[in-house]
């Protein structure tokens, strides 16, 4: 054996770029005869980040991280440090540092795909084998578990043979206490498959959060394929010269979007891309701003400005490293700098964070240069070079939505009323007229308080750099909004969160508006009692009365709501729907999108199957 190759992949990565991409068959061979037949014995994990380490772990049963190497379809699952639960049973040694939780709202779904066509050969020449395996687990004496499936996918993305699947967690199996369960599962890998999509699913979560959980997942194959590295996902975020950032307060998804009490802000979403799949990280406010700001959470709970004291870098750090200028500006400060209420009774001094951070709190000249009025941004727009390169924009207490009302009619009215007369003077500005600047207005978390955190936000960027009239159904949070920030003034991330999250390249595609309205099954293959993920838009003209998403098994020819098997009720515009299958049988099914003003499916059919 070559005393060079004791390292798995290194010893694939080598062979393969000393051979034509085609001759698989005889890479095979030369890994056997350059590395041994010992290599045999220790396949690679082809999944990446299958232990949860590679980012960062929460403390705090509310707070969502980013997770490296998958996408999330559905909720805000999370990683949680070993250390926030005490395990029982015979399986109760953790490896690492932390292990996949379900997250603070609910079900979640995450999924990767893996390309295995470099096995191609030996596959179809059903040569090859699979394992997978992972320990699952619970909390207590509550049912949420979770579930992983493996779809074998042809090169088209057909389903070819039976899934591989990994459950069984549950409570009862679990002795209702806090215990992971190894599962393991092998088999033949179909012939003709190509890439395999893996979906992390957690069920049977709610009204609690967090009590679904897995660890050490693996996925390996007979023969060598080299597994991916992980790495930082692509950005099609273009540069600007102006970032404004507008974060609102305390309004759920479905109370404004649609809503005839904010029509500016309605419109706003049709001239640029809403983002419908979009949550908040933490419940309170600090955390969601810190997100943002910082990369991170942080802090757990109710802990507020002058308490709160963080001594971290931040993206006021990152841009003054990166030699660009930034401000942010709060409606009631009055004087920069001020702490006080005394201009506003509805000015809290942390409604814009960078109050929050030491280096700016104890530094009474950087304070001063970088917290102002909002009055002053009229006066910072009369150019271009006057106008910063970031603007981070608060209003007061009363008019950010929160103490108007928490998105209710009047809070929306407050709230759009405002936003038009900050907006307006921005659109007319040489920054936005003669450059290329981009808005963000986002919500920092919902209404609602528990089991729930979507919040509308919307991206609209000057000289047509952002789709017009576009409904993004991707999964994004606030970590997504910094790296975007990030990207788009050129500086560099905060932490793993903003470093590995995906951030909105739909908001920057050409035009995507659509033609149809659309729905799409994002899953293959789903187990009976997980849920169904669909990701459905709405053209302008179907949005005008309810619209539901309805379930029939396949080939069904009568497609009337009163014909599915069951409909749920969708909000207009777009959006992602987890539908439950627990009382659903084995089988194949398709979902159409409905709406009151048509006889027929506005789109569909999104086919999928269900397994045992």
């Amino acid at each position: 054996m070559d005393d060079n190759c004791n390292d798995f992949p290194q010893c694939v990565s080598r062979v393969r770029r000393s051979l034509p991409p085609l001759l698989t068959s005889w890479l095979l061979a030369s890994l056997l005869s350059v590395c041994g037949s010992s290599i045999a014995q220790t396949p690679a994990n082809l999944l990446i980040n299958g232990d949860a380490q590679a980012g960062l772990c929460a403390n705090d049963w509310l707070a969502v991280k980013t997770i490296p190497g998958w996408r999330t379809l559905l909720g805000s699952p999370t990683v949680l440090c070993n250390a926030i639960m005490k395990l029982t049973g015979t399986d109760e040694k953790t490896s690492g540092k932390a292990f996949f939780a379900a997250g603070p709202y609910g079900d979640s779904v995450l999924v990767q795909t893996i390309d295995i066509a470099d096995a191609a050969q030996a596959i179809d020449a059903s040569q090859v084998t699979y394992q997978l395996s992972g320990a699952l687990g619970g909390k207590g004496r509550h049912i949420g578990e979770a579930q992983v499936v493996a779809s074998f996918l042809g090169g088209h993305g057909e389903i070819l043979g039976p899934p591989a699947k990994l459950d069984g967690a549950t409570a009862k199996a679990r002795d209702y206490a806090n215990r992971f369960l190894a599962r393991s599962v092998s088999g033949a890998v179909p012939a003709g498959t190509r890439t395999i999509s893996v979906q992390l699913q957690f069920i049977h979560t709610a009204p609690v959060n967090n009590v679904g959980y897995a660890r050490d997942l693996s996925l390996t194959l007979s023969v060598p394929v080299a597994p991916r590295p992980l790495q930082r996902p692509p950005s099609q975020v273009p540069h600007f010269d102006h970032v404004f950032f507008v974060m609102m307060e305390n309004t759920d998804f479905s109370q404004l979007i649609g809503s005839r009490h904010a029509p500016f802000i309605n419109q706003l979403a049709r001239e640029g891309t809403l983002l419908a799949n979009y949550n908040g990280v933490a419940h309170p406010s600090d955390e969601n701003y810190l997100a943002v700001a910082a990369g991170d959470t942080y802090v757990q709970g109710a802990v507020y400005f002058p308490e709160l004291q963080l001594d971290i870098r931040h993206i006021g750090d990152q841009l003054d490293a990166a030699g660009k200028t930034w401000k942010a500006y709060e409606q009631g400060m009055g004087t920069p700098c001020n702490l006080t209420s005394k201009y506003d009774k509805d000015y809290l001094p942390d409604d814009a964070p960078f109050i929050l951070f030491s280096n700016v709190a104890k530094d009474p000249v950087r304070c001063a240069q970088h917290l102002v009025d909002t009055r002053e941004l009229a006066t910072d727009l009369g150019s271009g070079a006057t106008t910063p390169d970031f603007l981070w924009i608060a209003a007061d207490e009363y008019h950010d939505g929160e103490d108007s009302g928490n998105g209710n009619a009047h809070s929306l009215q407050v709230q759009d009323k405002w936003l038009k007369q900050l907006l307006q003077p921005i659109f007319a500005s040489p920054a936005w007229t003669s450059q290329r600047s981009l808005l963000i207005l986002t919500w920092d978390e919902s209404a609602r308080q528990t089991g729930y955190n979507q919040i509308a936000t919307i991206v609209y960027g000057s000289k047509q750099t952002t789709a017009s009239d576009t409904v993004s159904t991707r999964s994004y949070n606030h970590y997504s909004t910094a790296r975007v920030i990030e990207d788009a003034l050129g500086v560099d991330p905060m932490t793993a969160n903003d470093r590995y999250v995906e951030p909105y390249n739909d908001a920057f595609s050409a035009d995507t508006r659509m033609p149809a309205s659309t729905l799409s099954a994002s899953l293959p293959e789903v187990a009976v009692g997980a849920n169904v993920v669909l990701e459905y838009i709405l053209k302008p003209d179907d949005r005008k009365t309810d619209a539901w998403i309805a379930l029939f098994p396949r080939q069904t020819q009568t497609l009337s709501r009163k014909a599915a098997l069951l409909a749920r009720k969708v909000p207009v515009w777009g959006g992602v729907a987890g539908i439950s299958t627990a009382h659903l049988k084995p089988g194949a099914y398709s979902a159409y999108l409905i709406t009151g003003n048509t006889p027929a499916p506005v789109a569909g059919p999104a086919n999928f199957t269900l397994i045992p």
